[in-house]
């Protein structure tokens, strides 16, 4: 019986088989598979996500409200020192005028109810001159007042530059300010007595006439600037009008805030008058 040898395998050509020590060559499809999707390592990181830009100014509420709150609050953080020490002085003085307001008319009314016999009395014209005197008594009120939004603007224009505001340029500001604050009380005033309504709508028109007097406008102009600027951004004016009301009878629960109650609503006119015209806020200057 004759026995046939098994097959065997073609042997490899000269020079191509495998050399003892050396690795084998890699397959094909994992040589490709690895020059394919290369696995992240240290000197190869994975992309990183680009940073969302922020809206530009005037164009997003809520950008504009925080930016005009954040300059706000930055200006006063600060300058402690100047919005403090000039709010103490106004407080003082509003505290001292307003006592005199109560306390002389009700010294007046007790001398002429203890002077006068019983049957002589006349209510209706002693309450009427106790009125009379609490007015009287009250007036220097506005001016103190529109000094103190003066000052607050003329600060707010220097934080604006890139400057750190004094003492005395957070106390009083240009006449040109004084009057356009002067014509903004007025018209609001006569607004509320004409039902009160008209007083609100003139309160919000006017928004932005002191930063517009800061910026160098007469203070008609200044009105119209305003006007003007609310008329194109009403929305924004009265949510931001809002907030300010907010803050200010909170801050008038609280001594301390009351003190730069105005400073921080001047501040925040000016923030939002320039945001509504396209301008970046700057950050405060740090001491």
């Amino acid at each position: 019986m004759t026995t046939f040898p098994p097959p065997s395998s073609p042997s490899p050509a000269p020079g191509t088989g495998p050399t003892y020590g050396q690795p084998s060559p890699a397959p094909q499809w994992a040589e490709s598979q690895s020059s394919q999707s290369p696995l992240p390592g240290p000197q190869d990181p994975a992309p990183q996500a680009a940073a969302p830009h922020a809206p530009a100014p005037g164009t997003d509420l809520s950008s504009d409200l925080g930016a005009a709150l954040k300059f706000s609050g930055n200006a006063l953080l600060r300058n402690p020192v100047a919005y403090l020490v000039s709010g103490l002085i106004y407080f003082v003085v509003l505290m001292l005028i307003i006592v005199a307001a109560v306390v002389v008319p009700m010294m007046v009314m007790f001398g002429m109810l203890t002077s006068t016999p019983a049957s002589q009395e006349s209510p209706g014209a002693e309450i009427l001159l106790i009125y009379g005197l609490m007015l009287l008594f009250m007036l220097p009120l506005i001016p103190l007042m529109l000094l103190w939004q003066t000052g607050a603007a003329r600060s707010a224009e220097v934080v604006l530059q890139g400057g750190r505001p004094t003492i005395g340029q957070t106390m009083v500001g240009p006449m040109r300010i004084f009057l356009t604050a002067l014509l903004v009380g007025a018209i609001a005033l006569i607004g509320s007595l004409l039902l009160y309504i008209p007083g609100l709508i003139a309160s919000v028109l006017l928004f932005y006439a002191i930063p517009a007097a800061v910026k160098g406008a007469s203070p008609v102009e200044a009105l119209k600037q305003s006007v003007a600027l609310v008329r194109t951004n009403l929305g924004s004016t009265i949510v931001a009008w809002l907030v300010m009301l907010v803050i200010s009878n909170v801050a008038g629960m609280f001594v301390l805030p009351v003190i730069v109650v105005i400073p921080f609503y001047v501040l925040f006119q000016m923030g939002m008058f320039e945001r509504l015209n396209g301008r970046e806020l700057p950050e405060p200057a740090q001491a």
